[in-house]
């Protein structure tokens, strides 16, 4: 058997049908799984790696310029640890401005930079074809419904 047929081969069984047992009804599960290939299929397609919330918070961010960090954790389900290092990054890139804000002074208040509203503008062109993608596979109707679904399982945790 050549090396090619081998990795195929051996390719193939690892891919095989796998028993999931309690996880074939396990939305955590199911929705982990959309996210992840969502996030592969997105870099595939414009070879943009994002962090883990990055596109939301700036656009969280561009839609509420000069809102707290807290309140931007808070609107992109983050807590406040996770969202530090994302705007670490976006501040050293000169993405974002952070100000002191007037009344509290450990307050932040978080801004897009003009490259920031350049690099999202690129994000968005990415986002809108992506989810286009979704909406061609599940049909209009379909997209609508599992957002909706998305914002119910959410209010009820």
């Amino acid at each position: 058997m050549s090396v090619k047929s081998r990795q195929k081969k051996t390719s193939e069984s690892a891919h095989k049908a796998m028993e999931l047992g309690p996880l074939e009804t396990n939305v955590g599960y199911f929705m982990r799984k959309s996210v992840l290939a969502a996030q592969s299929s997105f870099l595939k397609e414009s070879g943009v790696k994002l962090l883990t919330g990055q596109y939301s918070v700036m656009e969280i961010i561009a839609q509420n310029p000069g809102r707290t960090q807290s309140a931007i954790a808070w609107a992109a389900g983050l807590d406040r640890s996770s969202l530090v290092p994302i705007l670490n990054q976006f501040e050293k890139n000169n993405l974002i401005t952070r100000e002191p804000v007037e009344r509290d002074k450990r307050a932040y208040a978080v801004s897009l930079t003009e490259k920031g509203q350049s690099e999202l503008a690129v994000l968005r062109e990415q986002v809108v074809k992506m989810e286009q993608k979704f909406i061609d596979g599940l049909g209009a109707r379909n997209h609508q419904q599992l957002i909706n679904l998305l914002k119910k399982f959410q209010d009820i945790l």
